[in-house]
């Protein structure tokens, strides 16, 4: 039981110093999902996929993409969307597909039967969705199930039925949450955690028990046998607890109420630049870690870098003043959270990935 994420984009804005815009793949124990889909994504994932292939034995299985998980409406996180859900078309796909972002409240009470038209800004993702429905992204027009749904943190609209759901759970074991975030547009955070595993049943300390007293203590029940209750957790080992990470897109520095393993945390600026990134609703790499704190991240994972930065050494320096456990994204890095919680960082090259 494993968490991974593919990182296939950390540039902020624009592709810039050789960085594509967001994008990454996160692999889970039930299936796949995708959190962003920036400019060339599609093409992006081709290359990764052929470089896991030649490199590492195997590919993203495309077919096990449950969702689209968007983090908010600005291109440089949405413009991917449309291509690639025709290509999907275009190779046959079958399987369902759920798209998840956030909007305005004011558009949530529209969408819900409030009078009147909602206030929006040109970035939100109901107006992206309203175009998209235009250019043939529905259902009907790519021959495979695409689910829509909006929603503010607290209320969700199927867009397809335009009613109030409860916010979709395309996994049996993984439970994905959204967490308001502070920009320019409405934005959310994701969380993607899986739930907590039993400790393997001790059959050999039953031995001596009958077979039916067996089935129910494996099955969490405890029993009376000859007298003597029998608790069932005293034959399993210790639970496993699940695992968590936090992928968030554009924001400025602000508390997180929830908590994680790994947080991967834009950190568009350095602290030089704190005056920009206030005015533009951005991070730090130091207010990335603040937040990582915050949220009691075991890792902290810093991702969408300005144009203006060469490469991550001061941004990694400057977050490591606050937080112990920072790792650097690049552009097709692997970061794998196994199940004793500890966080491997695969570097990208040409021969591969590489441990640092």
């Amino acid at each position: 039981m494993s968490l991974e994420v593919h990182v296939l984009g950390t540039s902020s804005g624009r592709p810039a110093q050789g960085r594509s815009v967001s994008g990454s793949v996160v692999e889970t124990p039930d299936g796949t999902l995708v959190v962003d889909c920036g400019e060339g994504f599609q093409n992006r994932l081709v290359e990764h996929r052929k470089s896991m292939k030649e490199h590492a034995g195997r590919r993203i299985k495309i077919g096990r993409i449950a969702a689209i998980l968007l983090t908010h409406g600005h291109l440089d996180h949405t413009w991917g969307v449309l291509p690639w859900l025709q290509t999907m078309s275009l190779d046959g796909r079958k399987e369902p597909l759920w798209i998840i972002g956030p909007t305005e409240p004011n558009v949530i009470d529209v969408l819900l039967g409030a009078e009147g038209e909602p206030e929006v800004t040109p970035s939100d993702l109901v107006i992206q969705y309203d175009m998209w429905m235009d250019l043939g992204a529905t259902s009907e027009m790519l021959g495979y199930p695409v689910n829509w749904v909006l929603g503010d943190g607290s209320r969700w609209v199927d867009m397809n039925q335009g009613k109030e759901i409860e916010l979709p759970q395309p996994f049996t074991s993984v439970i994905i949450s959204a967490f308001t975030t502070q920009h320019s547009v409405p934005s959310c955070a994701w969380k993607i955690e899986t739930t907590s595993k039993k400790g393997r049943f001790d059959r050999e300390s039953t031995s001596n028990l009958p077979q039916k007293v067996v089935q129910e203590l494996a099955n969490g029940n405890d029993v009376e046998h000859e007298g003597v209750i029998l608790r069932s957790a005293n034959f399993r080992a210790k639970s496993k607890e699940g695992l968590s990470l936090i992928i968030s897109g554009d924001t400025a520095e602000r508390a997180i109420e929830t908590s994680c393993d790994l947080l991967v945390h834009e950190a568009t600026f350095l602290d030089e630049h704190s005056d920009i990134a206030n005015e533009h609703l951005h991070s730090t790499a130091a207010g990335a870690a603040r937040t990582a704190v915050e949220c009691d991240a075991k890792f902290l994972a810093i991702t969408h870098y300005s144009a203006r930065l060469d490469n991550h050494n001061e941004s990694v320096s400057e977050a490591n003043k606050i937080h112990s456990a920072v790792f650097a994204c690049g552009d097709g890095d692997r970061l794998i959270l196994d199940e004793d919680c500890t966080l491997t960082h695969l570097i990208k090259s040409e021969q591969g990935w590489m441990t640092l």
